[in-house]
């Protein structure tokens, strides 16, 4: 009997985890893009100041804040990818790209809709499934490396 109790306590303190992984990084996408300003003005200067900075590196002309923003939301991103493919089967790892895709589609028809200080940019839905399509992939290469779980075969009880 406590050979059952471990593995399945081990299993669901994962899946608490997991589940105060994916709420806390819900927030994180939440406060990025769906409050009315992601970055105080000293918070913007920083980040202008950064990508100047970045440019007059040597080969750094192509960074502007543009691009900078696109390459920001893949990043975004890959954690969402990586966090709904650990919900979901090994099997089933890509599906959590389109999740990233639907969630991001959603987040952009919010700002058009509700958010009038933020712009809606179709882009965003491209650079954020990319970061989603990353994480996700990421999570189905690990997987692949390791064993797959043993499944525990269903035993008929004797009376």
């Amino acid at each position: 009997m406590p050979r059952r109790t471990v593995p399945h306590t081990v299993r669901m303190l994962r899946k608490l985890l997991l589940l105060a992984l994916t709420a806390a990084y819900a927030w994180v996408i939440w406060r990025m893009t769906l409050t009315p300003h992601v970055f105080t003005s000293a918070e913007n200067s920083l980040v202008l100041h950064a990508i100047a900075w970045a440019q007059h590196l040597p080969h750094g002309s192509w960074l502007t804040y543009d691009r900078t923003e696109f390459l920001a939301n893949i990043a975004m991103f890959v954690p969402v990818g990586m966090i709904a493919a650990m919900w979901l089967p090994r099997r089933w790892w890509f599906l959590a790209a389109v999740v990233a895709v639907a969630l991001s589609a959603g987040i952009e028809l919010a700002q058009g809709a509700l958010l009038p200080y933020r712009v809606s940019d179709p882009r965003d839905v491209l650079s954020n499934g990319l970061g989603g399509l990353l994480g996700a992939t990421l999570v189905g290469f690990v997987r692949s490396l390791l064993p797959a779980p043993r499944r525990r075969r269903l035993r008929a009880r004797t009376v």
